[in-house]
Order: C-alpha cells, then sequence, then structure tokens
C-alpha cells in the first residue's frame, strides 16, 4: 500500500495517532540483525494506534497493517534461497487481511502474524516446510488451469498420498482446499471489477462448470455469488 499521494492518509494518521517515524526506528534494529526488538517495536507502534470507528478508516487501517507485516516479511527474507519462504508468507497475509474484519480483529491478526514470522525467521526450513511452500508457489501460478492434487504432486516429483499428509501438517489446511480458496478470492476481486458475468468468472478463475464454482463459492463465502457482487457494488 502506498501513503504516498493519497490525500485521505494525512488525517487518517493522525486520527489513529500513527507517527511513521516509529515505524522507521523499528525497521532500524532489523538492519541490525535485532529481529526481536523490531518485532516488539512494531507490535508497541500498532497497539499504540486507536482503532478506527468509521467502515473507510477500518479498511486504511487493515491495509496499514498489512503494509508494515509485508515490509517485515521482504527485509526478513532477503535473498534468493529465501524467495519462495518469503513469496508463501506475502500470499498468507494478503488471503488473511482480504477478509473481512473488525479493527480489533486486524490488530489481533496483526500480532498473530508478527509472531509467526519473527519465530520463523531463526529456523532452518524443513524439507517438508520446503515441499508445502513449493507446492503453494506451484497452486498461486497455476490455479486457474486444471491443478489438482495429482498436477501438483507430479510436478514436485512426489505421491499425491504423501504431498496431502505433509501439506495439511505444515498449512493446517488440505491442498485442495487451498487451491478452492485462491480461486475464490480471485473470484471476489472480479466480481467486484463487474466487467464480466458470473458465469465467465467461474471459468477464468479454474472452474469447469458453473455448479462447482457455485458450491464452492457458497462454502467459502457463505454467500452467493451474486449477493457478494451487489454487497461489493454498494460497498465500493
Amino acid at each position: 500500500m502506498s501513503h504516498h499521494g493519497n490525500p485521505s492518509f494525512p488525517g487518517f494518521f493522525v486520527r489513529l495517532g500513527y507517527d511513521p517515524s516509529l515505524e522507521t526506528a523499528a525497521f532500524a534494529h532489523l538492519t541490525c540483525g535485532e529481529v526481536e526488538e523490531c518485532r516488539k517495536s512494531l507490535w508497541t507502534l500498532v497497539r499504540g494506534l486507536d482503532l478506527p470507528s468509521g467502515e473507510a478508516d477500518s479498511v486504511h487501517y487493515a491495509q496499514l497493517l498489512l503494509d508494515i507485516l509485508q515490509k517485515f516479511n521482504r527485509r526478513l527474507h532477503r535473498g534468493r534461497e529465501k524467495q519462495a519462504l518469503c513469496q508463501a508468507n506475502r500470499v498468507r497475509l494478503i488471503e488473511r487481511f482480504g477478509r473481512p474484519m473488525t479493527p480489533d480483529q486486524s490488530r489481533k491478526a496483526f500480532r498473530r502474524e508478527l509472531e509467526l514470522l519473527a519465530d520463523a525467521s531463526g529456523r532452518p526450513v524443513s524439507r517438508t516446510s520446503r515441499l508445502a511452500i513449493n507446492a503453494k508457489a506451484f497452486i498461486d501460478t497455476h490455479y486457474e488451469r486444471r491443478t489438482t492434487l495429482s498436477t501438483v504432486a507430479s510436478h514436485l516429483h512426489v505421491s499425491a498420498n504423501y504431498l496431502s499428509r505433509v501439506f495439511r501438517r505444515e498449512t493446517g489446511t488440505t491442498l485442495t482446499s487451498y487451491i478452492q480458496r485462491k480461486r475464490i478470492d480471485h473470484a471476489r476481486r472480479l466480481l467486484a471489477e463487474g466487467r464480466e458475468s458470473i458465469s465467465e468468472i467461474a471459468y477464468r478463475v479454474g472452474y469447469r462448470n458453473y455448479r462447482d464454482f457455485y458450491r464452492n463459492f457458497v462454502k467459502h463465502e457463505n454467500a452467493s455469488p451474486r449477493a457478494v457482487r451487489d454487497r461489493l457494488f454498494k460497498a465500493g
């Protein structure tokens, strides 16, 4: 998220009590390799912000917290050998903060994600963790195609059963659920744009028939695609 050039953000920062210099000071710890000090400083910064009350400010607040976490993630995982982990974290954070949350829920999500990033930074990536990361990376770029557990396993040269067990253990969700979540999140973005019919969107995000798309959409969103589109239009 870019704050510069957006006339709404100065007033937004004032209403929150946000001081960008505190964020700069927190990241200075990371430059010195002080991960835990940086984590503490960032949490102190966010904990000290006033929670917004208006809907627009609540959206900007969640975006601000996501922006801080993404900076933390990028600076923790510099270098080619950590690129896959950085990308997997990036996708997870976007998904987490892309869901509707109250400001208090956003703040709790920020603290949890901040702790996860800091805790993982000092641990070597295990073979099974790397497999899950690579599976996510493949899904993130191929979910619009005929991507299944079998196709991902074949790409990674492991059995489908083994990948299924490892993925669920490492991520807390099934690989198939992860694919569906990616597709539904993409569908939400296309619904918000409003340029295509719902049937066209179903095919765009990887479904071969509307019935499967509808069933999975309602399962994840607790609402029909048309209801979500109407809600997004009213909000936007």
